[in-house]
């Protein structure tokens, strides 16, 4: 009778143990590296459906670099300032790794601006002129808050062993393009008269790409 226990008790335990192994994962949180950092929460619907929900930013700055304009060296400072969070869909339309994802991203920042200024001095017939006396041109550019998004993705939103890795190509659209604004000061203060020309070349720029290796944990 002893012997009978025994080997009931284990073989409960054994059935424990493999219905643990054999539950299914629902939920994944990842980590994403590329344009930006991001973090997201994933829930696994069914073999075919996938929701995310995910927050990514991209501070960025670089100051003092050089770039030739018309032959004119000028020192410029940028900054980029990009902060999402998006509601996402993944579809696996065959129930394997590979999904088209569709969402949206609310833009809570997505500034980008560049400031230029003369390197050295210029000369204009027998007038010499220093970088502050020819002043400075200042150009932001900012994309709409809320805007659509699709990509494609390699690799399981939830991965089924524990851990995987993933690869993320989308864009998010905005139909109206960037709003650009242009601010000059010194002698080439009137520069800024031209921010209708720099908004209508710069308005069919509408789409913002997102490019992230994503890592991670399902349980």
């Amino acid at each position: 009778m002893r012997k009978l226990l025994l080997i009931i008790c284990i073989l409960s335990s054994v059935g424990v143990i493999n219905a643990q192994e054999k539950k299914e994962k629902k939920h994944a949180v990842s980590i994403g590296v590329g344009t930006g950092l991001g973090i997201d929460y994933s829930y696994k619907i069914n073999n075919y459906f996938y929701a995310t929900a995910r927050y990514s930013t991209l501070p960025y700055k670089k100051e003092g670099f050089d770039y030739e304009i018309d032959g004119e060296d000028m020192l410029v400072d940028a900054e980029f300032d990009f902060s999402h969070i998006d509601a996402l869909i993944s579809i696996a339309p065959f129930g394997k790794a590979f999904r088209f994802v569709l969402g949206a991203g609310y833009f809570t920042s997505s500034d980008v601006d560049v400031m230029m200024t003369f390197k050295d001095e210029v000369t204009i017939g027998e007038v010499v002129f220093t970088s502050d006396d020819i002043g400075s041109l200042l150009i932001n550019t900012e994309w709409n808050g809320l805007l659509p998004y699709a990509g494609i993705s390699f690799g399981r939103p939830v991965p089924k062993s524990g851990f995987g890795f993933g690869l993320e190509l989308g864009a998010y659209y905005d139909a109206d393009g960037p709003s650009m604004s242009l601010n000059a000061n010194g002698l080439i203060e009137n520069t800024k008269n031209q921010e209708g020309l720099l908004q209508e070349s710069f308005k069919e720029n509408k789409f913002l790409p997102y490019v992230a290796f994503r890592f991670a944990f399902s349980f």
